[in-house]
């Protein structure tokens, strides 16, 4: 199988196990199309965030790994809007989180059925579940991947924004297969903006606007950024175990 074709029958059988989770009784989130990319563990910026310490490398997690297949699964409009008019996250985002984390494990057995299909090697870039607690954030971030795929932008507190929507999930696999276009070259101030782009967001530094403080219903927002302890101790009353900022999501909007 050619690799267009192959990636055709990929995103077909992802919306199917969309469509299919949707089905379920126990599930009462609603997602949107799922959007799909690939990139290749070979560009540079996975070499430069690993070096600083501000994720996993590819390679590192898994050494035969030669694409990253990529996928945003975005929430129902409904729900992304009504925890904006809520003064603290609502029940239906928080649970959202957790369905698309189901949602998530559902896709990736999907993607693994059809990779190895084709003789191919695949596995987990993680568990989806970890945080480091010293640095209050994943060990790996499938953001990061999905932004050096050109999927979307890296908003504050790490939030992923894809064609100027922010609520979803976003996942992956890693396969020896060549899906991915070959990386372009970087270097020197090429690189050190395709860098920042990546990074600034998530270094919670300022300036933070006036609208952007008030949403914050743990007080981790100022002018001059956002505390990630705050943050995260805030995160951890709704999420004990993994308190992600997308379990609240509230200054996710902003830029």
């Amino acid at each position: 199988m050619d690799v267009e074709h192959l990636k055709r029958k990929l995103e077909k059988e992802i919306r199917g196990a969309v469509e299919q989770f949707q089905e379920r009784e126990d599930i009462t989130c609603r997602f949107g199309e799922p959007v799909v990319g690939y990139v290749s563990v070979d560009d540079v910026r996975f070499d430069m965030l690993f070096a600083r310490g501000f994720n996993g490398h590819p390679r590192e997690i898994y050494r035969p790994g030669r694409t990253i297949i990529l996928y945003y699964l975005p929430f129902e409009e409904d729900i992304v809007r009504a925890n904006e008019e809520s003064e603290t996250p609502t029940e239906e985002w928080v649970r959202s989180y957790y369905e698309s984390l189901w949602l998530a494990m559902a896709v990736n057995q999907t993607i693994r059925q059809v990779i190895v299909g084709q003789g191919r090697l695949i596995s987990n870039l993680s568990n989806m579940v970890s945080w480091d607690d010293e640095h209050c954030r994943e060990d790996w971030s499938y953001k990061f991947a999905a932004a050096i795929a050109g999927m979307g932008e890296m908003g504050p507190a790490g939030s992923f924004h894809v064609n100027g929507k922010y609520g979803g999930r976003v996942g992956g696999m890693i396969t020896d297969g060549m899906y991915a276009d070959k990386p372009l070259i970087m270097e020197g101030e090429q690189l050190q903006r395709a860098l920042e782009k990546l990074i600034d967001p998530c270094l919670h530094e300022g300036p933070c606007s006036e609208e952007m403080i008030a949403v914050c219903p743990g007080g981790a927002i100022t002018a001059e950024g956002i505390d990630r302890n705050k943050c995260s101790a805030y995160c951890r009353t709704l999420n004990e175990t993994t308190p992600v900022p997308e379990v609240c999501g509230k200054c996710f909007r902003f830029k």
